[in-house]
């Protein structure tokens, strides 16, 4: 087999190299996005730095008193910089695309290469038909990933919990806060209360021989 592939022609080597890319790119999205939507549909209880960071950047915003006015830009926005193995999801779907017409652009272009060469028709019907193989192979995979339909999946799942949990959830919080302030600001004033009751009974009382003197002064003063 190794030597089939060290022996063949450049158009086979492109053939085989652009459908070894589109695999290795199918395996890496159908992985991801699984995980992705497992992930997403519970992110209240996930551990994934991303996600954690869109709760936490969406957490500053309120803290900020910024309203997140199109929460689905703001989710778009994070998902287009989440990377795969140091890749946007964009790239490896690009990747894989470019396979399919790699394959059968090799094919084509070895068949037509031979020909030229004089080479028999086997050899010129097996360029062809294994590029044009490979390219359906990819295609058929590409059609069983789904790709656009499981990123749109994500990204509804993302905006479900932004929308209806997360911000239900800071709105509860803020409202048990504000009724805790309000607590504990009449508590103070009850303990304030309460202590300037006690230091007013610990004061003695004026008698009425300290009235009297305290009369005849103000009359000196004023007279």
């Amino acid at each position: 087999m190794f030597e089939y592939i060290i022996n063949s022609s450049p158009f086979m080597k492109a053939i085989l190299t652009c459908c070894f890319l589109g695999v290795i790119s199918w395996g890496i999205l159908e992985i991801s996005y699984k995980s992705m939507i497992r992930a997403t549909s519970q992110i209240g209880k996930t551990k994934k730095k991303w996600l954690v960071s869109l709760r936490k950047k969406y957490e500053d915003y309120h803290s900020m008193n910024v309203k997140v006015n199109n929460v689905a830009t703001f989710v778009d926005r994070l998902f287009r910089k989440k990377k795969i193995c140091g890749f946007t999801c964009s790239f490896w779907v690009t990747l894989e695309k470019l396979s399919v017409a790699g394959c059968a652009i090799a094919g084509a272009a070895g068949a037509l290469a031979a020909s030229q060469q004089g080479k028999d028709l086997t050899d010129i019907m097996i360029t062809y038909l294994t590029g044009i193989t490979a390219a359906c192979i990819l295609l058929f995979l590409d059609t069983f990933l789904r790709a656009d339909e499981k990123k749109h999946m994500v990204i509804i799942n993302m905006n479900d919990y932004l929308e209806n949990v997360l911000e239900n959830t800071i709105s509860g919080r803020e409202a048990v806060e504000d009724v805790g302030e309000q607590r504990e600001r009449r508590h103070r004033l009850l303990r304030y209360a309460q202590e300037n009751r006690k230091k007013k009974k610990a004061d003695p009382p004026v008698t009425v021989e300290e009235e009297k003197l305290l009369e005849d002064v103000l009359q000196e003063f004023f007279a």
